[in-house]
């Protein structure tokens, strides 16, 4: 009897004490901003995301730092002859990144750009194609839709005709950048304009220790109840 309650109790000391890791959003600056949305087809809309130098929002849970330089401008974009961002990270165990990205015109199954997670062992890249990961911000005559799974339509804003918006990616990176740091992030627009489109990014957030979560709070909760059940159980008996 006294041994299966001594059990009980370690359970229940374990459940309590057993760390909780909860991800961690760190929101990225971007190092350049050479356009305004704003100005863009049905760009007003935008207006309320940009208040200050730096407005941040948060989408579900992950927290956008959206910014605005002292020109107006509030995103990057390629331009008729391409162009490339690095935009610095150095956060070890990045398991995924959120980015705000869209595209001025579009034909769909054009890629258009790219993105590259550069780790300090290695790199993942992702293309930007047209009517996959990304879209025009607009509804017009051009590529209006998505279909890879792993992007959130019209964050802010109507998915409808008529309507701006722009689209959330969650791009997930390999296992490997669990046990590395990011180092950047670089975002390759390939500049070739209308009609296959060019993509412009406004945001992006680092997101770490996913996949370090060994039990989620519920669990540990779910754990100390039945051990605490267990105590009351045996005291019965």
């Amino acid at each position: 009897m006294k041994n299966k309650l001594s059990l009980a109790v370690l359970l229940c000391a374990i459940a309590a004490s057993a760390p909780v890791f909860a991800a961690t959003y760190t929101s990225l600056t971007l190092p350049t901003l050479n356009t305004d949305i704003r100005t863009y087809t049905d760009g007003g809309v935008y207006d309320p995301l940009f208040t200050g130098p730096v407005t941040p929002h948060v989408l579900g849970s992950t927290p956008f730092d959206l910014q605005l330089s002292a020109s107006g401008n509030d995103a990057f974009i390629g331009g008729s002859g391409g162009g490339a961002i690095t935009i610095p990270v150095n956060v070890y165990g990045v398991d995924n990144v959120d980015t705000l990205i869209n595209s001025g015109w579009g034909t769909a199954g054009v890629t258009t750009g790219s993105i590259t997670f550069n780790g300090s062992v290695s790199s993942y890249t992702v293309d930007l194609v047209e009517g996959s990961n990304v879209r025009d911000h607009y509804y017009g005559n051009y590529v209006n839709t998505t279909s890879a799974p792993y992007v959130m339509e019209a964050v802010w804003g109507v998915n409808s005709p008529g309507n701006a918006h722009l689209d959330m990616q969650n791009f997930i990176l390999p296992s490997i950048f669990s046990t590395q740091m990011l180092d950047s992030i670089t975002f390759d627009s390939f500049g070739l304009g209308n009609p296959d489109g060019t993509p412009f990014i406004v945001g992006a957030t680092a997101v770490s220790g996913v996949a370090t979560t060994p039990l989620p709070a519920s669990g540990l909760l779910m754990l100390s109840a039945l051990a605490l059940t267990g105590v009351a159980a045996l005291r019965r008996r």
